[in-house]
């Protein structure tokens, strides 16, 4: 994810990791450079993280940030976890505290493959992703939903132990090509994986 963020926005920019747990995405983010933060419910995950001086405790309904200071905002395995009458407040914070052009990245699980979810009772808003792109793009966003893996080279070194050795520009453009066929697997049986845009 980071490299596919830094790829684009490149590592002159801020980023807050919403639900960050233990913070180990702003680590890997600050060790490549990324002025990376987090915000917590658990203040048990904040005293016991390493990152700790980099977490806010707060909720996602209520960002305690100002508005349009992030590049980056991400929410992994977060939205499912708030009630239906909260996810349009939820999306409409991620979008205030963006920047113009920043990019909104979250990961829920995907009602069509029920494993993922269904026996975690805290999963109280699981849908499809026809939904989440229209509440995403009522709050302003502009939408893309696919599964993006972690590049094609990278994908495949984990999927099927198998390491290439394609540049990442090149990687990419040909991720680019193949996203829609992939999207369409994936989006049937594994995890949603959605890119937005504030415009």
């Amino acid at each position: 994810m980071i490299k596919f963020i830094t790829f684009f926005k490149g590592k002159k920019i801020r980023w807050l990791d919403v639900g960050c747990g233990m913070g180990y995405l702003i680590k890997d983010a600050v060790e490549e450079g990324i002025d990376a933060y987090g915000l917590e419910l658990s203040s048990y995950a904040i005293e016991n993280s390493a990152m700790n001086d980099r977490i806010l405790r707060g909720s996602i309904i209520n960002i305690p940030y100002c508005g349009k200071i992030f590049d980056v905002v991400s929410a992994i395995d977060v939205i499912e976890h708030i009630d239906k009458k909260d996810a349009e407040r939820t999306l409409l914070e991620l979008y205030r505290i963006l920047k113009p052009g920043g990019i909104c990245i979250l990961t829920t699980p995907n009602p069509a493959h029920q494993r993922d979810w269904i026996y975690d009772l805290t999963h109280v808003n699981v849908r499809k992703p026809e939904y989440w792109r229209r509440l995403l793009q009522k709050c302003g966003f502009k939408v893309k939903i696919a599964y993006i893996p972690s590049f094609i080279k990278y994908y495949l070194y984990t999927q099927f132990n198998v390491l290439l050795s394609i540049p990442d520009k090149i990687a990419f453009k040909l991720e680019e090509l193949l996203r829609y066929i992939i999207g369409k697997i994936m989006l049937i049986k594994g995890r949603l994986y959605i890119l937005a845009y504030k415009s």
